[in-house]
């Protein structure tokens, strides 16, 4: 890409320097945007290879967006897959993107683009990037080019997917968390995201399904754990559904999309003054969707605000 650029700009002068009528130079804009470039980005430097064995979930950076931000009406949303070697650069560029330092994650991906651009892990980061700015057209064309350097790589497919649920688009994004489970076998994130499709719509058999696989890999995944609860919640199997929620840890359980839910199950259990200290204890600054949902539960138990 930078030979693409240089080569135009060098073009660019070589014309207007064959013509003495015309004095047109680059704009200060163009300058700005390719201020980057370096004499050194121009030697030679050896691509890492990729090796789909050393990728590994990088559950840390996963965790921003790990917990609920929906009601039992209002199912979790789903989760971006982001793989890397969690010894690699390029986690140091995409954790500065989710803590939403942009300029810094970009400048990373930007200073390595010639060691990993033949590298599906390296367009994966970039596209989640741009996603979590909010640019979804950059994501999706960075998560293609992702397919395009390895096409059964999971995690693009997978958030692929995620913008189209994102667009409404729920079957594209089904298909596409199907398909991201089928090639990426050492990674639970598309089932998760077909799970809560499923829960939805009210599919709970094949919701619960999906989350009982997950609790088998992993009991410590707290969102297949939650997702699981949610699914006998709905089935009315509440002494099911409280066994799960009280084994997560307390601060989780203090979390609206948890907590609300584990005190339903205990009032329809019968264990009522259960309920009202579970729900006394959520952390209500953190409502935000759930303050309706909250509210409702909260008169049903007939506790007080």
């Amino acid at each position: 890409m930078k030979y693409i650029i240089l080569a135009t700009l060098i073009l660019i002068t070589s014309c207007a320097s064959s013509s003495k009528k015309e004095e047109a130079g680059p704009s200060k804009g163009a300058i700005d945007e390719f201020s980057w470039i370096e004499n050194s980005d121009f030697k030679e430097v050896k691509e890492v290879p990729f090796s789909s064995r050393k990728d590994s979930f990088v559950g840390d950076v996963a965790k921003v967006d790990s917990l609920s931000t929906e009601s039992l009406a209002r199912v979790p949303a789903p989760k971006l897959e982001v793989v890397n070697d969690n010894k690699d650069i390029l986690v140091a560029g995409i954790t500065s993107c989710y803590r939403r330092d942009f300029d810094k994650g970009l400048k990373i991906f930007k200073k390595n683009y010639r060691k990993y651009k033949s590298h599906p892990g390296y367009w994966n980061l970039l596209g989640t990037c741009y996603y979590l700015q909010g640019k979804l057209r950059k994501a999706l064309l960075f998560y293609n080019k992702s397919r395009d350097t390895r096409k059964n790589y999971a995690p693009p497919i997978n958030n692929i997917g995620v913008i189209y649920q994102y667009q409404g688009l729920e079957q594209k994004a089904l298909a596409a968390y199907k398909k991201a489970s089928e090639v990426g076998g050492f990674s639970m994130t598309p089932m998760f995201n077909m799970g809560q499709l499923y829960l939805k719509y009210d599919l709970v058999k094949d919701a619960k399904r999906i989350y009982q696989q997950l609790v088998k890999k992993n009991n410590f995944d707290k969102d297949a754990v939650s997702g699981l609860a949610m699914c006998y919640l709905k089935e009315g199997k509440y002494t099911s559904a409280i066994n799960l929620y009280a084994g997560l840890d307390p601060r989780v359980r203090r979390s609206p999309g948890v907590g609300i839910n584990y005190s339903l199950a205990l009032h329809n259990s019968g264990r009522n003054k259960d309920a009202k200290t579970v729900l006394s204890s959520i952390d209500r600054s953190k409502l935000n969707h759930h303050q309706n949902y909250y509210n409702k539960v909260l008169k049903t138990i007939g506790g007080t605000k």
